[in-house]
């Protein structure tokens, strides 16, 4: 098949655009002596309805919102208005304790939660994070009160050194969904992204917005989030009609003066920066001037670290595909997107992990549509669980690989050299098998000087706008609003 010459009208830039107790909940690396790399398929059953106890935690799951090394958040809900104080209780797992002892021995620690009320619903939203621990060791905890407590769980040290971590996107409750997220906990990666719309509240269903975010997260504690770090940008479908307030009372994430809510912000975990971006996700909340000032500076702050040695990549995750070959699909705004483009070919971004749409497409290293060896490497891994969509990609030389079925990829981070592995996922028996395998070189030292730029003005980086980004942001808006409606995916 010959390639077809670059059509800019296939570029998606150019379209308009828990019962309490003493029940253990041991990881797959625990149960099985650490060998992380089993393929075999966790089965927790079915996702349990809320517990007998009146005040029994549900829906647990762990982010970082401080140090990776030495901290780890928990989140969890409880229903009704009023409850006892909520607590973490932690400790480490010693050598030679048994499954007996992790569920039962006292814990040496204990956190009071923060407790908010969770929008739209009569229950309430509880987040509590554990910072002294001895970094080496699992950790293990249970949240609640003496009224209801979890199940414990056990949360395994983030290593130092070489390190893995998932990503996919666009995940939802189907069986499809419940699949690739114990397909990831069975490898048990150090973190998870998830590359946005997380449990399609606002998408048609016949549950409610918030009973699809309880569902979900019943989901999550059982599959994936009781016992693995796992890291969220927003999608469009976390915008809900009311700009993404239940994910923002729902999620932990690192939280600074641009973002005080912890929407977009940054992490290290040992050689790689990672940029989070609500890619427009959330345009109306009047930051995206802000976010566009923090990618700028932010980035260029990391081209800089990365010339000087201290880090080797640099990996932004945000919902939206810059590129895309899936027909009728494309980003939040052509404008934004084209102005992120332009900021993540500046200052050398390595990786870009994305979600949206429901394929998986990886390009080559690649900027403005054309090879080139100082671009990004895009990777669309929208195959989570909801509505996989086939598609027949026109060849435009930066396309590299395409699939439509469910996956996710799994990356290994070591040195120089950052592996992937996109592994996919049968759906009936949970099992994987790898589908594609690609490796991202750590910059040469001249690439990595050149990356190394001197920060724009926002007034510069708005000059194609007029500086108007009130309207950037409801446009974006707008489309987001169209893309939930259109498609609800």
């Amino acid at each position: 098949m010959h390639a077809k010459p670059f059509d800019p009208r296939r570029r998606a830039l150019l379209r308009n655009g828990l019962a309490g107790g003493s029940a253990l909940l041991l990881p797959p690396w625990l149960a099985s002596c650490g060998n992380s790399s089993s393929q075999a398929v966790v089965s927790p059953g079915p996702v349990p309805p809320p517990a007998a106890a009146k005040f029994a935690p549900r829906g647990r799951h762990v982010s970082w919102t401080g140090d990776i090394y030495t901290s780890r958040t928990v989140t969890w809900f409880t229903d009704g208005s009023e409850v006892p104080a909520q607590t973490l209780e932690y400790g480490p797992v010693l050598a030679g304790m048994s499954a007996a002892d992790i569920a039962n021995a006292p814990f040496t620690e204990k956190v009071a939660a923060a407790t908010t009320t969770t929008p739209f619903v009569d229950a309430l939203t509880h987040k509590a994070t554990a910072d002294q621990f001895d970094e080496a060791l699992p950790i293990r905890y249970r949240v609640g009160s003496a009224q209801g407590h979890s199940p414990v769980a056990v949360l395994r040290p983030t290593p130092r050194g070489a390190f893995r971590f998932a990503h996919f996107g666009d995940h939802g409750r189907t069986a499809g969904s419940r699949a690739v997220a114990r397909a990831i906990r069975a490898r048990q990666p150090d973190f998870t992204l998830l590359a946005g719309d997380l449990c399609y509240a606002s998408g048609s269903d016949d549950l409610g917005p918030q009973e699809v975010w309880d569902d979900w997260f019943n989901q999550i504690d059982a599959d994936l989030g009781s016992d693995t770090v796992w890291m969220t940008a927003p999608g469009n479908h976390e915008n809900e009609g009311n700009n993404g307030v239940a994910y923002r009372n729902r999620l932990a994430t690192p939280t600074s003066a641009l973002s005080p809510d912890g929407t977009f912000y940054t992490f290290d975990y040992g050689n790689v920066h990672f940029v989070i971006s609500t890619g427009g996700a959330f345009a109306t909340d009047g930051t995206l001037a802000q976010e566009i000032a923090f990618l700028e500076t932010d980035l260029a702050a990391a081209a800089l670290r990365r010339a000087a040695g201290q880090i080797d990549f640099i990996v932004v995750c945000q919902h939206f595909t810059i590129w895309t070959d899936q027909e009728g699909r494309g980003p939040a705004n052509l404008t934004l997107v084209a102005l992120q483009e332009g900021i993540f070919v500046r200052y050398g971004v390595d990786l870009l992990a994305v979600g949206h749409d429901h394929i998986y497409q990886r390009s080559a290293p690649m900027a403005f549509g054309l090879r080139n060896p100082l671009g990004y490497v895009q990777v669309t891994s929208g195959c989570g669980g909801v509505g996989i969509r086939g598609f027949e990609p026109t060849i435009q030389g930066w396309s590299e690989k395409h699939l439509a079925q469910l996956l996710f990829v799994e990356y290994t981070v070591n040195g120089a050299s950052m592996t992937a592995t996109t592994y996919g996922v049968d759906e009936t028996t949970g099992l994987t098998s790898v589908v594609d395998e690609f490796t991202i070189a750590r910059r040469s030292s001249l690439a990595a000087h050149l990356a190394v730029q001197p920060v724009r003005e926002l007034a510069l980086l708005g000059k194609a706008i007029d500086g108007d980004f009130d309207r950037l942001a409801k446009r974006t808006a707008a489309r987001n609003h169209r893309l939930c409606k259109t498609h609800h995916a």
